[in-house]
């Protein structure tokens, strides 16, 4: 595939790579519409979040700090500080389950978000994910923004917590990225202007090297008295909400018709500081509006930044009457989607759910706008008020959402200072690689890529270790389970040891294939089709004995950890075979994702509580006894409301079962009965062990039992 330009390019790094990437660009150059076609074309299991509400709701995903459950505090990047952030993040079991299946995270706005917020970023990433050598815990980060527009905020007491670490607020100054830099990828064809003269001085401002020339031109837009007529549309961009809303409200009292509310409908979890418009929408006929979303309807009648008037208002119908547009415009409520990610149970695919909507007209008055508010947006004719400008990057925001210099007037002399760039953006800009590097980067990524796929897909190591983590854990509660719980552990641990034992030495065959100049796809199918009859038959032993798990326990808690467990591991053996035999005539990126993506998850219903059981797999030497004990047991603790294994435990009934103690004395030699235990519910144990005795011209054991203590 011929790769011509830098947007193709991003497309591919994203697509058929795990390579990080920061997509950047001029304004208008269609970074936005490179994660809507992302989003909507790959089969990768994507993320995005936004450093603020309303960036989060507009790129379509979640805040940063919501996503991840970060304190609005600093991070400091020392083993102290991961260590404090990981004990304070209290993060629920959906939310878990989405960052261990994550693939890509894409964080919009990156320019806005500072560099100890993406190194907390990156340590949860590594803790949750127990991948903790590998950066962001081996999620492809895809970073989108202009570092020219606005830039983080630090107050000045977060700066001073951490300026002992970073030599800038920025995202580029984090040590993550310091360590593993992103490929660098700039979109050059600008689509919102077409006039080189001033295309060039936004490229001087941007650069920091605004010549004599580009100052004389922006000199000759500085119209302080200008008054437009109103049908010219002009917009005026400030650097205050307060100046803004001024405007504003000023103009919609000059108008003489009847004030309009507007209520917004909000359903379900929609947070205030991500409405995107008034929940209180006051207009007028004859009131300047902007346009603050994209239409739904096709052909496309309006977009995010289009300015029209109002000309009538029938209800919840608007019309709207746009400068050299034929027909009018009839407006109504559209709605804002805020969403959650979730793992779907069936197939631990990552999905999104709206927890919340947000319903009202999409205007907003547009006599003035704040720059910040309007970065995003296109303008053919603005007032810029940005002598005020009090952040490196506004007033290059503002001068970019024009269309032209003709449709811009300076109301205030713009303050040279604050168009320069700071340093640091400068440098890092530097960075670029040009396009062939790129490309030859490109091919490595791709081939690094699939070939990563390919030996993941037949390593089983980290099977291994939950297998080893669940063999463990049931070890330490081994006197909650029955006897033959620990043989069977054992024995399921060993199967995944054996089956990785053989995929380590297939992987070695593996890259010696793939790691020729010319790869023999042939001979490639060949081995990959002889070996997935190996390996799925031995998973679905390996998944037919998961099914026998013999393990009893009295205690819920030990029962639903054993069974989660174990529920994981037989799923993720599942998901293995069915990828190996999918994959095994043509292994590919597209196969690879394709065969992932289609798996569902198996009937797997394995419940080893023993509570409320006729019968229980538990190993005695009477085993008749033994069921009849589990069941006065579970009797008894129906009745009294307490867990089983307080009553007796899976330990004192076996040894009950086997001993058959006659009397309160032998009884108390038993595991786990105590004085008060044996006042409570001793009888009806005795009782029933009599009986059996009796039953069965039997004879107590305790004598064995006394030997076998000594």
């Amino acid at each position: 595939m011929l790769i011509s330009n830098p947007y193709e390019c991003a497309m591919e790094f994203a697509v058929n790579t795990d390579r990080d990437i920061f997509i950047t660009g001029k304004a208008g150059t269609g970074k936005t519409t490179f994660l809507h076609k992302f989003r909507e074309e790959t089969a990768k299991q994507v993320a995005i979040v936004a450093p603020t509400g309303v960036a989060a709701i507009n790129a379509g995903g979640t805040t940063i700090h919501s996503f991840f459950q970060l304190p609005f505090t600093p991070f400091a990047p020392t083993p102290e500080g991961r260590s404090s952030l990981i004990s304070r993040i209290k993060m629920n079991k959906r939310r878990r389950s989405v960052i261990r299946e994550l693939e890509v995270l894409v964080i919009d706005e990156i320019s806005m978000v500072r560099a100890d917020v993406l190194d907390a970023i990156d340590a949860v990433l590594r803790s949750i994910r127990n991948r903790r050598e590998e950066p962001f815990g081996g999620v492809q980060m895809i970073f989108i923004g202009d570092m020219h527009q606005l830039s983080p905020v630090a107050k000045t007491d977060e700066w001073s917590i951490i300026s002992d670490y970073y030599d800038s607020v920025y995202f580029f100054s984090s040590h993550v990225i310091q360590k593993y830099p992103p490929t660098y990828i700039e979109f050059d064809r600008i689509f919102r202007q077409s006039d080189n003269q001033f295309i060039n001085v936004l490229n001087e401002v941007r650069n920091n090297s605004l010549s004599s020339e580009g100052i004389s031109l922006l000199k000759s837009r500085y119209f302080p008295e200008f008054i437009p007529q109103a049908e010219e549309n002009y917009i005026t961009l400030t650097t205050h909400n307060y100046s803004a809303d001024s405007i504003n409200n000023t103009e919609l009292d000059k108008l003489k018709s009847p004030i309009h509310e507007f209520h917004a409908v909000i359903k379900g979890n929609f947070p205030e500081n991500a409405y995107p418009i008034d929940e209180v929408l006051e207009l007028k006929e004859g009131a300047k509006v902007m346009f603050i979303k994209n239409d739904i309807e096709t052909p496309r009648r309006f977009y995010n930044g289009k300015i029209g008037v109002i000309i009538s208002i029938d209800g919840d119908q608007i019309t709207v009457e746009c400068p050299g547009d034929r027909d009018e415009i009839i407006v109504t409520p559209l709605i804002w989607e805020n969403i959650q990610y979730n793992t779907n149970p069936e197939n631990n695919t990552i999905e999104e759910k709206i927890i919340g909507t947000f319903e009202q007209i999409p205007l907003r008055l547009a006599w003035a706008i704040t720059i910040h508010k309007s970065q995003g947006l296109t303008f053919d004719k603005a007032i810029i008020d940005a002598g005020n400008a009090f952040s490196p990057g506004q007033v290059y925001v503002a001068l970019s959402r024009c269309r032209s210099l003709e449709g811009i007037v300076l109301k205030s002399r713009v303050n040279y200072e604050s168009i320069r760039v700071d340093d640091q953006v400068v440098q890092f800009s530097s960075y670029k690689q040009d396009h062939k590097s790129i490309i030859n980067e490109l091919d490595f990524a791709k081939n690094k890529f699939r070939t990563s796929l390919l030996l993941q897909l037949y390593n089983f190591s980290s099977l291994c270790n939950d297998a080893q983590s669940w063999l463990n854990i049931t070890k330490g509660e081994e006197p909650s389970f029955n006897e033959e719980t620990i043989p069977f552990a054992e024995s399921i641990f060993k199967q995944l040891n054996e089956i990785e034992n053989v995929a380590e030495k297939f992987r070695v065959q593996l890259e010696r294939i793939v790691s020729r100049e010319i790869v023999d796809t042939e001979f490639l199918s060949e081995r990959l089709n002889s070996s997935s009859d190996y390996f799925a038959e031995k998973l679905d032993y390996l998944m037919a004995s998961l099914k026998r798990s013999p393990a009893t326990t009295d205690s819920k808690a030990v029962a639903k950890s054993y069974d989660e467990s174990l529920s994981m591991i037989y799923n993720s053996a599942a998901l293995k075979m069915h990828m190996i035999k999918h994959t095994a005539c043509n292994f590919s990126v597209e196969t690879y994702y394709s065969a992932r993506n289609s798996f569902i998850k198996p009937d797997f219903n394995i419940k080893s509580y023993s509570r409320g059981k006729s019968t229980v797999q538990l190993k005695s030497k009477h085993p008749d006894l033994l069921n009849e004990l589990v069941q006065i047991r579970n009797y008894i603790s129906e009745n009294e409301n307490l867990p089983p294994y307080i009553v007796a435990s899976t330990k004192t009934l076996v040894q009950m079962a086997d001993y058959m103690p006659e009397t309160e004395k032998d009884l108390l030699k038993i595991y786990g009965f105590g004085k008060k235990k044996l006042a409570r519910f001793g009888a009806q144990f005795l009782e029933v062990i009599n009986d059996y005795i009796a039953e069965n011209d039997l004879q107590s054991e305790m004598i064995h039992f006394e030997k076998h203590k000594s």
